[in-house]
């Protein structure tokens, strides 16, 4: 482990137990109306340390990242004892769960009773021979009794704190190594305090969380609360009414809702006062149209703030603040915000790599801390400019672009036409096979008032080029989703396509 990992484990980990030693009866968590006092995490630092006495070797953990609390206690004990996080997904199938234990050989496996009740499950744990954990509510952690002796690959995990799955938008989830000095450095973008110069101390009031533990979006902010001394409220997953209960209950100065959640919101009609308490919305994981964050915001009276980010960069690595949405304010619609702290963007030719200029779209480039590659600009897949002002805008994916004959099509400008259409909700686009052209475009829409899809096609003549148009439309009751929340676009070609071109 390099010498800057050492110190940000350290960091992490000092100041996980930090907070861990300041008041053991306060509440640090609520679910399903129960409180969990900051000791349910200690008992889960000495549970998971007398576990693996036997084996001190073992640093590679894999939890099944179920939002509950026994998962959550071993995400916060893995990093407070220095250990590395292999998160494995609750939301996969029995084959697909399996295969990545088998494939990722943790050295432990921690999931609750219900997981370790798959037999596809207990039998790839048993064929890792991996160290068997239980998550609970009633024990944060405890031995999983099992038939086989372990036998863990002890492989060392390196530099790495966290080994993530992306959330799997564009086709099957990829696995992502984030270090403990990018996870470190994330945080401290974020603004929050890792070092001994400002101790911690215990916030008066609970964040929500409803993201996806599993997911960077989940991972990330469990973490950063954690570390932040704030309790944290617990759902499984984000239901309005249940949301909204938590909000005026822990009167939260911060909520989290990305561009799905948001439209929840609205369409739900929440009362004003349900926001009496929260000074601003943070929204990310997916582009947020303009014209939402504004319908919201004349709504309720409460700024957006857009992040932008990734699992491969550890989190946010641009973002509104505060301060810029009361000068900036409209004046530029539709950006996702600046650079965090620590990092550097620019745009660049996709063929030559030269940088472009202020205003000019191309690839989007990052460098920092946070983001791998030590130093050097890390390319993304992203279609971006950048302003004079430093304001950030994203106008869709490169590798989601659709190349019919030669003709590159950004799925965003097909969405975007018919987002305008007063009768579409959402929208989204997708390549399909073609003998001829390679890739034509085809899209599925959910309306809220009916119209056909002859006339959506109609709509787009005189809005899109005759190679932008899609072949073919599909009005559907609703668009398939991740886990946290994001359309995916390969559920939307496998379920509503099927993966070949339509009949026209």
């Amino acid at each position: 482990m390099s010498d800057d990992s050492r110190e940000s484990d350290s960091l992490m980990r000092r100041r996980i137990r930090a907070v861990l030693e300041l008041d053991a009866t306060a509440t640090a968590l609520t679910f399903r109306g129960a409180a969990f006092r900051w000791s349910f995490y200690s008992d889960a630092v000495a549970a998971l340390d007398a576990s693996l006495a036997r084996h001190p070797g073992a640093g590679r953990i894999g939890i099944v990242l179920r939002n509950r609390p026994g998962p959550l206690a071993a995400l916060i004990a893995t990093v407070g004892t220095g250990r590395a996080v292999v998160t494995l997904s609750p939301h996969l199938g029995d084959a697909g769960l399996a295969q990545d234990i088998v494939d990722l050989a943790p050295d432990v496996v921690v999931a609750e009773d219900e997981d370790w009740a798959r037999v596809a499950v207990l039998a790839a744990a048993e064929q890792a021979g991996v160290i068997a954990l239980r998550a609970g509510s009633d024990r944060a952690l405890a031995a999983q009794p099992v038939s086989w002796r372990p036998h863990p690959s002890l492989r060392h995990p390196g530099d790495v704190a966290v080994l993530m799955m992306t959330s799997g938008t564009t086709g099957r989830p990829k696995r992502v190594e984030l270090t403990h000095d990018r996870m470190a450095a994330a945080f401290l973008a974020g603004g929050l305090a890792l070092d001994d110069a400002q101790p911690p101390h215990l916030g008066r009031r609970a964040d929500i969380l409803w993201a996806p533990l599993a997911h960077i979006s989940g991972l990330y902010f469990a973490l950063a609360t954690a570390m932040d001394g704030r309790g944290i409220a617990l759902l499984e997953r984000f239901e309005v009414g249940a949301w909204v209960e938590l909000v005026r209950r822990h009167r939260p100065g911060y909520v989290r809702l990305p561009p799905t959640a948001l439209r929840m919101v609205l369409e739900a009609d929440v009362p004003d006062e349900a926001f009496a308490s929260v000074r601003a919305v943070g929204s990310g994981t997916a582009a947020l149209p303009p014209e939402l964050a504004e319908a919201f915001e004349d709504r309720y009276g409460v700024p957006v703030l857009t992040n932008y980010g990734a699992t491969e960069f550890a989190g946010a690595i641009a973002g509104w603040t505060m301060k810029d949405k009361s000068r900036w304010e409209r004046r530029k619609r539709g950006s996702v915000g600046r650079a965090r702290t620590g990092v550097e963007l620019r745009v660049v030719d996709g063929e030559t790599g030269a940088a472009l200029p202020l205003g000019a779209v191309g690839l989007l480039e990052a460098r920092g801390r946070q983001l791998p590659g030590d130093g050097a600009w890390q390319r993304t897949t992203d279609l971006a400019a950048i302003d004079a002002d430093g304001f950030l805008f994203i106008h869709g994916r490169a590798d989601d672009a659709i190349n019919r004959g030669g003709f590159t099509i950004p799925p965003g400008v097909i969405e975007e036409a018919l987002l305008a259409h007063p009768a579409v909700d959402e929208a989204s686009a997708v390549a399909l096979p073609d003998p001829k052209l390679g890739e034509v475009p085809a899209v599925a829409v959910t309306l809220v008032r009916p119209v056909t899809e002859q006339e959506l096609m109609e709509y787009l003549t005189s809005r899109l080029t005759s190679y932008q148009r899609p072949v073919a439309i599909r009005v559907v009751t609703q668009l398939p989703r991740t886990p946290s929340l994001k359309v995916s676009r390969a559920l939307v070609r496998e379920h509503y396509f099927n993966g070949t071109r339509p009949e026209e």
